[in-house]
């Protein structure tokens, strides 16, 4: 038997419920990859967008014959709405980028930049937070951020981190410059006892441990100011060898292409410099040898 065809009504209903599949993951594959700029982005979307609508425009009749009319498939407006909030901003990546910096529980697996941005702009706090309470009705307070003297004054404890999604207390020096040694739950996974919190806040800054890290991150701190770190000398060598190297590459290219332009041979019996019979390229490198320090 003849096989049976599907009406125009049916293939235009399953054309368009195919259409409505795809366009929620137009675009996807852009995640993977930084734009230039969002104009860029939002343009060739509505190029491609455009390109679509032009070649979903077919002649179909009952039977599926051409007959001449037009059937124009419109994406409306919640659509386009939708499929550009798919797309991601390079803002939303740097702020993601930065909230796993500042994020405590991230701090031992952190490469050696971002540990240094971390070290310059030191810890963040958020104002305005309403705070999680545990099961007796205690939380985390502003108060814990000051310490009162004995003299009546307060200071500032610019040590101290609190992290909402753990809803705990670091110290933010321990926790990066922490020994093998260290026992504190400040320098580790965190403290959340608030009951005692002002106790063992008095007891953690008082301690060795919690002074020597403090000074570690003053003194690395000024010298990422001042460009002054330990190894500051040996990247700058690194670099100054790096370009030395750049420029005597520079200089063989000019001779490979001197020889081909000239169509002269490389090669030599001897290919070994400043020996005889060691060719045309080592003989010109010689040379050059003779009046630039690079190349020498």
């Amino acid at each position: 038997p003849k096989k049976k065809q599907l009406s125009g009504a049916e293939k235009r209903r399953k054309k368009k419920e195919s259409g409505l599949k795809i366009l929620p993951l137009k675009g996807s594959l852009n995640k993977f990859f930084t734009s230039s700029s969002n104009v860029d982005v939002s343009e060739e979307q509505g190029q491609e967008t455009t390109s679509k609508h032009e070649n979903s425009d077919v002649e179909v009749n009952e039977d599926g014959a051409s007959t001449g009319e037009q059937i124009n498939f419109e994406v409306d407006a919640d659509s386009t709405m939708e499929e550009e909030n798919l797309q991601p901003s390079s803002n939303d990546e740097q702020e993601d980028s930065l909230s796993f910096i500042f994020d405590p529980r991230t701090w031992e697996v952190l490469d050696n930049s971002k540990r240094d941005i971390l070290i310059e702009k030191g810890p963040i706090r958020v104002p305005d937070l309403e705070f999680e309470k545990d099961t007796i009705g205690r939380h985390f307070s502003y108060a814990f951020y000051s310490r009162k003297l004995s003299n009546g004054e307060f200071v500032d404890r610019k040590w101290l981190v609190y992290h909402k999604g753990a809803n705990k207390v670091y110290c933010f020096c321990c926790k990066l410059f922490k020994s093998k040694l260290s026992k504190s739950m400040l320098a580790s996974d965190g403290l959340n006892d608030w009951k005692r919190l002002s106790v063992r806040l008095k007891d953690h800054e008082n301690s060795v441990e919690h002074l020597t890290n403090m000074n570690t991150w003053n003194e690395v701190r000024l010298r990422l100011s001042k460009n002054q770190t330990i190894d500051d000398d040996m990247q700058r060598g690194v670099a100054k060898e790096k370009e030395r190297w750049r420029q005597v590459l520079v200089r063989i290219a000019s001779v490979v292409k001197f020889l081909a332009k000239h169509t002269l041979a490389f090669r030599g019996s001897n290919e070994r410099s400043y020996q005889d019979n060691n060719g045309n390229f080592l003989g010109t490198i010689e040379m050059i040898a003779e009046f630039d320090p690079v190349m020498h």
